[in-house]
């Protein structure tokens, strides 16, 4: 059993407002009293920092099992603890596809090995080709509760209008990441004048507006609760934000990428720079700051590959880039609002997406887990991939400096991230 914990001196921002308070947490890893003039055996000074709910990721990519040399559910998970996060969903890809009920309870037993709580989320369709669906109802009874759906050039709207149908008789939620659909299938970064110049084939801003105004209207069509993953476009914001007032259930994130760096990146032809959907132009990382409060969440889109993989030619490097760590720090550097409003990307309202919000995110009160984030909002740091905590160590922010660094992170009241250093916790 553990010993009661006081996190003494902070400022706790919740749902509920904004204070400097003292918070106790019990032997049994829940929040007993906040107040002050509390006391316990183990105190940690937190004074300069602020307390809130911990982190929800709603879109992270493990390679287990078949691509551990990318991630590990262990690897990963230390990584988003690092970042302040307590809990994430995972996603398939064309290594990884969780199709059948066999291959969800192997997942499901391999995710209780990470240091935080991970969701598994399934692919709607065998083999993730879009065609064929998988066995929506077996899997949820599994306890698989998330699906992707694929928007490829061998996508039927046909089977993805049954997938919505279908997605609500079980109470399932439909995830949607733009893919490389017919106008950018062999596309390496953003369409522009960056791309002409360097002679790389572009992938339009259109691709994605077509792929989220389609999904859309079926949303509307059918009724199915869908969220968009990795929104790079403002317009896409708008789409989705109309289909809202039209009473559409469905909601969206961006990466923390997509809100800082630009297509000028790409100029230095390293693949660190090469991400799916691609860096934007700076024009448009503008225009989505302005609609960030049509915005539901910022999710990582944690996507690791090995450093020989990424040290390849930029056409032959694949898409992606680490984000855990460099999360917060991205979002305060470079969002000019209240970090209140941050931690509602960050923790709130994606816990209340994920179907979380009982034991993640919300307001701190007694009685709830103690998952929790303290972090120092001023603190200034410089990116470096090599010290990070995932089995990858790729970055599209390397070298960069940022502004908000997480010290301590609590998973259901277990002390996992301590001063900035991972705890063992016996996993």
């Amino acid at each position: 059993m553990m010993s009661k914990l006081l996190l003494q001196g902070g400022r706790i921002i919740d749902k509920s407002g904004d204070r400097f308070a003292d918070v106790l947490i019990d032997s049994d890893g829940r929040i007993e009293e906040i107040g002050e003039g509390l006391e316990a055996n183990k105190v940690l000074d937190v004074k300069g920092k602020i307390i809130s709910s911990g982190f929800v990721d709603l879109n992270a990519f493990i390679g287990e099992p078949g691509e551990e040399q990318s991630e590990t559910f262990i690897s990963g998970t230390r990584s988003a603890v690092k970042g302040g996060y307590t809990a994430i969903i995972t996603v398939p890809d064309s290594h990884v596809v969780n199709d059948n009920p066999n291959t969800a309870k192997a997942l499901i037993e391999l995710s209780k090995q990470g240091m935080c709580e991970v969701i598994t989320a399934g692919t709607s369709t065998l083999t993730g080709n879009g065609t064929a669906m998988s066995p929506l109802g077996e899997m949820s009874d599994l306890g698989v509760k998330f699906f992707t759906i694929t928007g490829s050039p061998s996508t039927d709207l046909e089977t993805t209008r049954r997938i919505m149908e279908y997605s609500q008789k079980y109470g399932i939620k439909l995830l949607f990441g733009s893919s490389k659909g017919l106008l950018s299938q062999d596309g390496l970064m953003n369409e522009g004048v960056v791309s002409s110049q360097l002679g790389i084939l572009g992938i339009p801003k259109v691709a994605e507006q077509i792929e989220v105004f389609q999904l859309c209207q079926l949303a509307l069509l059918t009724g199915a609760d869908l969220h968009f993953q990795q929104i790079s476009t403002s317009r896409s914001i708008q789409i989705i934000a109309e289909a809202k007032l039209e009473g559409a259930s469905v909601t969206c994130e961006t990466s923390p990428h997509h809100l800082s760096l630009d297509e000028s990146l790409v100029r230095s032809f390293n693949a660190r720079y090469k991400v799916f959907p691609p860096l934007r132009n700076s024009e448009e990382i503008e225009l989505i700051k302005e609609r960030i409060s049509s915005v539901d969440a910022i999710a990582t889109g944690h996507r690791p590959h090995p450093d020989h993989l990424k040290d390849q030619a930029f056409a032959d490097a694949p898409f992606g880039t680490i984000g855990f760590e460099t999360s917060l720090g991205a979002a305060i550097t470079n969002l000019q609002i209240p970090i209140s409003e941050i931690l509602d990307l960050l923790s709130w309202t994606p816990a209340e997406i994920a179907g979380i919000a009982d034991t993640h995110g919300g307001n701190l009160i007694a009685g709830r887990p103690a998952n929790l984030t303290v972090f120092d909002p001023d603190a200034v740091w410089t990116v470096e991939g090599k010290k990070m905590s995932s089995a990858c160590s790729v970055t599209a922010f390397e070298n960069m400096e940022l502004k908000g660094l997480v010290s301590h992170t609590l998973v259901d009241g277990k002390l996992v991230v301590m001063d900035g250093t991972i705890q063992d916790i016996g996993k």
